[in-house]
């Protein structure tokens, strides 16, 4: 009697589905930064815990480790974990960028940048993030500079010479100071993690930056993976490109859709919020029936249609049901002859403590290109 209790609609699990559906959107907006920072002058490494200005610790930092913090902070993320790391004239440090990925296999974050990070940093974390991302199946996303990645979580920033407003000279006039690509990872990793899935970051506009380097190529340059700002003097100030991730290779399961920034905040975030519910309510805590698989099934379903819209594409069918193949091959493993089977002995036959499911979604992307023929 007690599982007939339990297997009475799955609350918990539908409750949470329906939740993160209908928050889906606001959550998207309130990503974790991971900042990595070398500012010790010895070989240690701290962290801190950071969600707005107030929050910066006074006589820690100095002035330019505080602006780059402050930088990730103007995108509006919903926390910044701040790691420091030794200096580069320290010498002998043991803490470094390597040790130091190894301490956040197990820490959730959404986007991670190393800002005073030399060009092999960001090499080694393109890798770190690759892997993370391939072997472990985390969500990560990295954003690192001028790194050939092509990879659908490294994002590669090849902007150059930012120049921004610092202050103003006691005559009233502006100061500037300017940003290699490297340090303004700060900035464009806290404006990727706070921006909300229902528009895009193509054109987000940094009305901090007075000008950028032009480059002549840029519509190569994107299509090779690469984010860039761009001023197009129309009065509108600097504003972000294409966004794009460093993707160049496609194939039949990452098509061109996988290099926009947007879609991959969807795809992650659907990942995450069925990977998550399925651990907090489902693992050990209901048998591996068919029913219960059935109503696993349309939870996700009932959570599907909370992101019809602005995530999925509402015209598509977005679905999940078992897998077939799945439930076929495990018989065959398990020595039964499936051809004396019916379609409805191989969906519920027993899988152990496995579930197989298959689906379909198709994610719906921000206006970007217009394409317009008039006839007269």
């Amino acid at each position: 009697m007690a599982n007939e209790t339990e297997k009475f609609g799955l609350p918990q699990v539908l409750i949470d589905f329906k939740t993160k559906g209908v928050t889906a959107i606001k959550r998207s907006a309130r990503g974790v930064v991971v900042l990595i920072l070398k500012c010790e002058t010895t070989d240690v490494s701290n962290k801190y815990r950071i969600s707005d200005v107030s929050e910066i610790p006074s006589k820690v930092f100095d002035e330019a480790t505080t602006d780059l913090i402050k930088k990730c902070l103007d995108g509006t993320p919903l926390r910044v974990l701040v790691y420091t790391l030794p200096k580069e004239d320290v010498v002998g440090a043991q803490h470094t960028q390597a040790t130091l990925l190894k301490q956040l296999k197990h820490i959730r974050y959404n986007y991670i940048a190393a800002p005073t990070g030399t060009e092999q940093d960001q090499q080694d974390l393109a890798s770190y993030v690759k892997a993370e991302r391939n072997n472990a199946r985390k969500t990560v996303k990295a954003v690192v500079a001028n790194v050939a990645a092509d990879h659908k979580g490294i994002i590669n920033f090849c902007a150059d010479e930012i120049k921004v407003v610092k202050g103003k000279e006691s005559s009233g006039k502006p100061t500037y100071k300017t940003y290699t690509a490297i340090e303004y990872t700060a900035r464009i990793a806290g404006i990727l993690a706070g921006l909300a899935l229902d528009r895009s970051a193509t054109y987000f506009k940094l009305t901090e930056v007075e000008s950028v380097k032009v480059f002549e190529d840029l519509t190569d340059r994107i299509d090779r993976g690469e984010l860039h700002l761009f001023d197009e003097e129309d009065g509108e100030g600097v504003k972000i490109a294409r966004a794009c991730n460093s993707l160049q290779t496609f194939t039949t399961d990452e098509g061109q859709e996988f290099r926009k920034i947007k879609i991959m905040e969807g795809v992650d975030m659907v990942t995450d919020d069925i990977r998550d519910t399925f651990k907090k309510y489902y693992v050990g805590k209901y048998i591996n029936d068919y029913n219960h698989k059935m109503l696993f099934i349309s939870a996700i379903l009932v959570y599907f249609g909370q992101l019809e819209g602005n995530v999925l594409d509402n015209r598509a069918g977005n679905t999940v049901d078992i897998d077939e193949q799945f439930q076929k091959d495990y018989a065959i493993i398990k020595g039964e002859d499936v051809s004396t089977m019916t379609p409805m002995q191989i969906r519920e036959y027993n899988t152990g403590s496995e579930i197989g499911l298959a689906g379909k979604v198709k994610f719906v992307d921000a206006m970007e290109d217009l394409k317009i023929s008039f006839t007269m």
